[in-house]
């Protein structure tokens, strides 16, 4: 993952609820009452945020970073469903808290992550008595229903090498390595280490990019475009 994502705090509960729009749309007494609940929470780099079976007591709301949301199969393999950014919240924990089921995926911080953690039980009085979060999480449901559609047509219908050429693409930044495992990688793509792995030997060998430890440079983003 590139640094682009990276949390630029500190910040407190009350900056990251001003950055998300149902606080923002609240009214006032209602916005007291988000701000008393509320928690500040600070995730390191691959922390669990919640995990795939529990119950969800809580629902994070992003001030900083990115959260990565993923299923893992019974062979221990990992793909991602999606991301949260700053200014969003999981589907995932938000369907827990409202249908009261156990969670069905696993939320990890991908980058130090800045959070307010907001109770479940409070979220669900909320949704009940707030236009603005009702909108909110109709979008949130929008946005996800997006990502995984795109990612059902990816494994349908993308090889495995067009959807790796895509993410470098992706995560390239103006020459800046990109700081991504190759383990990681497969994670994000439902694949196992050794796939990505030769796949980037190739890409290396025709000149599109350069691999070291832990670093990857695209040298040239139109040839990975062109196999994307």
């Amino acid at each position: 993952m590139t640094d682009k994502h990276e949390a630029r705090g500190p910040l407190d509960k009350r900056d990251i609820l001003e950055r998300v729009a149902f606080y923002r749309d609240a009214p006032p007494e209602l916005r007291s009452a988000m701000l008393d609940a509320a928690r500040y929470r600070k995730l390191a780099p691959g922390e669990a945020l919640f995990t795939e079976g529990e119950p969800a007591s809580h629902v994070a709301a992003l001030g900083s970073g990115s959260i990565r949301v993923f299923r893992i199969g019974a062979t221990g393999r990992q793909i991602t469903l999606y991301h949260v950014r700053p200014q969003e919240a999981s589907l995932v924990g938000i369907l827990s808290v409202l249908l009261r089921r156990p969670l069905i995926a696993t939320a990890q911080a991908e980058v130090a992550t800045e959070v307010v953690m907001l109770p479940a039980a409070a979220l669900r009085e909320w949704v009940s008595a707030s236009e603005a979060m009702r909108g909110f999480i109709f979008e949130t449901m929008t946005r996800a229903l997006v990502d995984v559609t795109s990612l059902l047509e990816d494994v349908a219908f993308r090889s495995i090498e067009c959807r790796l050429a895509v993410l470098l693409v992706q995560h390239a930044d103006d020459g800046q390595p990109i700081r991504m495992r190759h383990e990681d990688i497969a994670a994000e793509l439902g694949t196992v280490r050794e796939v990505v792995s030769r796949i980037l030997e190739s890409f290396e060998r025709q000149g599109a990019i350069l691999l070291s430890r832990g670093r990857i440079v695209v040298r040239d983003a139109a040839a990975l475009r062109a196999l994307g």
